[in-house]
């Protein structure tokens, strides 16, 4: 298995508004917040290096977005000013279970979630449609032994996160 590494996109971040909640302060920046999804309580942080620049009541993002999401950099990167101090769900949290490649190690797409394909390989969709979303989902390890397979017949690589 592959180590997963974010790039930093944002978009996990994006919708955790609704779940994640600032329920106190303890001071200048440092927080009580509680994520829903999880119900899992935290003490977020604002970190040294973002405390110049992030401000928890004077942000200008969507209120969809996670309170402790900071706009996009000069990099383009979103990046999460308590990221120290982060709930174990954000933690953990891969929006990116596989990888898949082709059989010349081109990137052909990825499985976000437990079974959403993103691609742009038509060859990959069909397969996927036909040979993989068909097989039951109920018993998720079978599901993936059969996704491995179908795609290893059609000279796919699949690399998994761990």
């Amino acid at each position: 298995m592959a180590e997963f590494v974010c790039t930093l996109c944002g978009r996990c971040c994006m919708g955790m508004g609704r779940y994640v909640k600032i329920t106190g302060h303890m001071g200048p920046d440092r927080f009580v917040a509680v994520h829903e999804l999880a119900n899992e309580v935290f003490y977020p942080v604002v970190m040294r290096k973002y405390r110049d620049d992030f401000s928890v009541d004077e942000r200008e993002t969507p209120k969809e977005w996670c309170p402790f999401l900071m706009d996009k950099d000069e990099s383009g990167n979103y990046l999460c000013a308590v990221h120290d101090t982060a709930p174990s769900f954000c933690k953990k949290f891969k929006c990116c279970i596989f990888k898949i490649f082709d059989r010349n190690k081109n990137y052909a797409g990825e499985v976000k979630g437990k079974s959403t394909l993103i691609s742009k390989d038509e060859n990959l969709k069909n397969i996927w449609n036909e040979d993989i979303m068909t097989y039951p989902i109920d018993d998720i390890s079978a599901w993936k032994k059969n996704m491995q397979s179908k795609l290893a017949e059609k000279n796919y690589i699949l690399e998994e996160y761990d």
